[in-house]
């Protein structure tokens, strides 16, 4: 049941099942960052915008904010460090109402997701 490589059927069978929840993990995470960005858009939250931007709906934040917080949990679950750590700080943000930093905490969600994609 370790994992270790014994060559034991079973061992192989549950780390396919492993890699396949993984696999299936990373994509309804990568869903869920594109609906982030997607209602962080018509906000001027996105990349380029001034830090005086409008404020995003609040039920647009607390979708975003929930996603994120989804994001983080199944992508640290599942080894995707890198989006986990994207998501919580763009969670963070909009939590805090830090709007300076949500362009850089958007760019650098849509910047790993982009790269997780090209794996």
């Amino acid at each position: 049941m370790s994992g270790s490589g014994s060559g034991v059927p079973e061992d192989d069978a549950l780390d396919d099942a492993v890699a396949r929840l993984a696999r299936s993990a990373r994509q309804r995470n990568l869903g869920r960052a594109d609906r982030v960005l997607e209602l962080l858009a018509t906000s001027g939250a996105t990349s380029g915008a001034t830090a005086g931007g409008a404020a995003p709906d609040p039920a647009d934040r607390d979708e975003a904010a929930l996603l994120c917080h989804s994001i983080a949990g199944s992508a640290g679950t599942f080894g995707d460090d890198e989006l986990a750590d994207a998501a919580r700080h763009v969670e963070s943000a909009l939590q805090d109402g830090h709007r300076d930093g949500m362009p850089a905490a958007l760019d650098r969600l849509r910047a790993t997701a982009s790269a997780l994609r090209g794996l």
